[in-house]
C-alpha cells in the first residue's frame, strides 16, 4: 500500500458509499434458521451461522476496508479477499470494474459451497464454520448482482481506484445507497438465496455419523415473508423470537431503526483482537499530524458537548462547523439505522434536518459509549511497512491544497459495524483541523 493521492479537499462535502450487503439477520439468523430447518442440531447450526457472520469483519483474515485498499491506498490483497468473500466473479482484480460483474448464484459464487457438498463424513464436522463462510458468499452473489459501481467518485476528495473498489451496483441503489443491504426491498432474491442456501445444507455430509431430518423447503418458505417485510430491528426480533430463536444479539449494527424497542444487545460471536493502543503506530507519518488525530479520536468518542468538539477542532466558518458538528453527532449516535439516510447523504444537511440530529442525540441513551475509547475500534491491519499492526486508526497524508496540506484518517467502529469512516483534515495557520467526514459501508 503506498500513500493517497487526493483531490482537493471539498469546502466539507459529506458523503458515504456502499461497499458490501446483507448483514447480521440473513447472514447469521437465517442461516442459523436454515441449518436448524435443515435437521442440524443448536451447536452446528449456531457454528455454520458463526462462520457467515464473520465475514463482515468477524473475524481479521476478512476484515479488508475499502478505504484502505482501493482509496487511501493499493492493496491487492485486500480488494482480492473483498471480491472473493462479497462480489464474487471471475474477472482478475485488480481489473476493470466493467468486467467484475457479480452473477446470483453462478460459478464464481457457487464454488465453495460445492466444494463443502463433497466433504467428507469424517471430516463434516470440523468443516461447519467454512461451510458459513460459504453460504455467505453465495448469498451475497444476489445482493451484488450487476456490475459494481466505483464508491466516493473523487467527489469527496478521495479518488477510489476503479480496478481495485467494489460497491453496490446501480440497479442495486448504487454505491452511495444502503439500500441493497435491506430484505424488504428484495423479496424475491432474498428468497433465493435463502433457497440456495438451504439446497447446499441439505447436500452437507452427516455430522458424526447422524442422519438429519430435514423439513421440505415448500413447507417453510412461506415463513420467510413476515422477516424479508420487517423493517425495524424489533420486528426481526419479534419475528426470531416467534420462530423459537430468543438470543438475537447478532441484530447488533444492522442498517434498520431499532423500532419499538432499544437494541442494546452485543454479539459475541466476533474473533477479533483488542486494540493495544490508542496511537496509531504509523512511524512515517508526521508527528504533528498523529498527535491531532490521537487527540481528536479520543474526545470524539467521549465527548458530550460536541459544539466544544466542533470548535476545538472543525473549521473555523459558523456553517460549515454546523455541518461537521451534526455529522461528528450523527456518527456517535447508537442506533446508526436511524439516522443511515442522514448519515450517507452527500449535501450539506439543512437547518430542520441538524435540528432532527440534535433531537436525536440529545435523548437519553442515543449516544454509543464506551468504557474506554480503545472498546470503539476495530482492529486495523494495514499491509505496508513502518505500520505497527492492530492500529485504531490508519492515516494517509495527502497531496497539498494549495498551500496547505491535507490527511485522512480512516476507522472503523464498533457500534456502526457495516460502516467505515474517514476523517478529512487540512492543516492551517491555526495547525491541523478537520475539514470533512466521508464514509463507506464496509462488511
Amino acid at each position: 500500500m503506498h500513500h493517497a493521492s487526493f483531490l482537493s479537499l471539498p469546502v466539507l462535502l459529506v458523503t458515504a458509499a456502499s461497499c458490501w450487503a446483507f448483514e447480521g439477520d440473513v447472514h447469521y439468523g437465517i442461516t442459523l434458521w436454515l441449518a436448524l430447518k435443515a435437521g442440524f442440531n443448536e451447536r452446528e447450526a449456531a457454528t455454520i451461522a458463526t462462520g457467515s457472520e464473520r465475514v463482515d469483519s468477524g473475524d481479521m483474515q476478512y476484515l479488508d476496508i475499502g478505504l484502505m485498499y482501493a482509496c487511501l491506498g493499493k492493496d491487492d490483497v485486500g480488494a482480492k479477499r473483498a471480491g472473493a468473500h462479497h462480489y464474487p466473479g471471475t474477472a482478475p482484480v485488480p481489473g476493470p470494474v466493467a468486467a467484475r460483474a457479480v452473477v446470483a448464484g453462478g460459478d464464481a459464487a457457487t464454488k465453495a459451497a460445492i466444494a463443502m457438498t463433497k466433504v467428507p463424513p469424517d471430516k463434516a464436522g470440523f468443516m461447519l464454520l467454512k461451510l458459513g463462510e460459504a453460504l455467505h458468499i453465495l448469498q451475497d452473489s444476489w445482493s451484488h448482482e450487476g456490475v459494481p459501481e466505483v464508491p466516493l467518485r473523487g467527489k469527496t476528495g478521495i479518488e477510489c481506484d476503479p480496478a481495485r473498489a467494489w460497491g453496490h451496483p446501480k440497479a442495486r441503489g448504487g454505491a452511495d445507497s444502503h439500500k441493497a443491504d435491506l430484505t424488504r426491498h428484495w423479496p424475491a432474491d432474498t428468497l433465493a438465496a435463502a433457497k440456495a442456501s438451504y439446497d447446499v445444507l441439505l447436500q452437507f455430509a452427516p455430522v458424526g455419523g447422524v442422519k438429519r431430518a430435514p423439513q421440505a423447503w415448500d413447507q417453510i418458505r412461506p415463513q420467510l415473508d413476515g422477516f424479508i417485510k420487517a423493517a425495524t430491528k424489533s420486528e426481526k426480533r419479534d419475528w426470531f423470537v416467534g420462530q423459537g430463536i430468543t438470543d438475537v444479539s447478532f441484530l447488533e449494527g444492522i442498517s434498520l431503526p431499532d423500532g419499538a424497542k432499544p437494541f442494546d444487545l452485543k454479539w459475541e460471536g466476533a474473533r477479533l483482537p483488542p486494540v493495544p493502543t490508542h496511537q496509531s503506530r504509523q512511524h512515517h507519518v508526521d508527528s504533528a499530524l498523529l498527535d491531532f488525530f490521537h487527540a481528536f479520536f479520543e474526545r470524539w468518542m467521549t465527548a458530550g458537548d460536541f459544539a466544544a468538539l466542533g470548535a476545538e477542532f472543525g473549521p473555523a466558518a459558523p456553517a460549515r462547523r454546523a455541518e461537521l458538528i451534526a455529522r461528528l453527532k450523527l456518527w456517535r449516535i447508537r442506533d446508526h439505522g436511524r439516522v443511515t439516510e442522514l448519515a450517507h447523504t452527500s449535501r450539506a444537511l439543512t437547518k430542520e434536518e441538524r435540528a432532527r440530529v440534535d433531537a436525536i442525540a440529545g435523548a437519553r441513551a442515543s449516544l454509543a459509549r464506551y468504557e474506554s475509547s480503545l472498546d470503539a475500534y476495530f482492529p486495523l491491519l494495514p499491509r505496508i511497512e513502518g505500520v505497527s499492526p492492530l492500529l485504531p486508526f490508519f492515516i494517509a497524508e495527502g497531496a497539498a491544497k494549495g498551500t496547505e496540506r491535507t490527511a485522512v484518517a480512516a476507522v472503523k467502529f464498533r457500534h456502526a459495524p457495516y460502516d467505515a469512516v474517514a476523517v478529512l483534515a487540512v492543516e492551517t495557520a491555526r495547525g491541523w483541523r478537520v475539514d470533512s467526514i466521508v464514509a463507506t459501508v464496509d462488511h
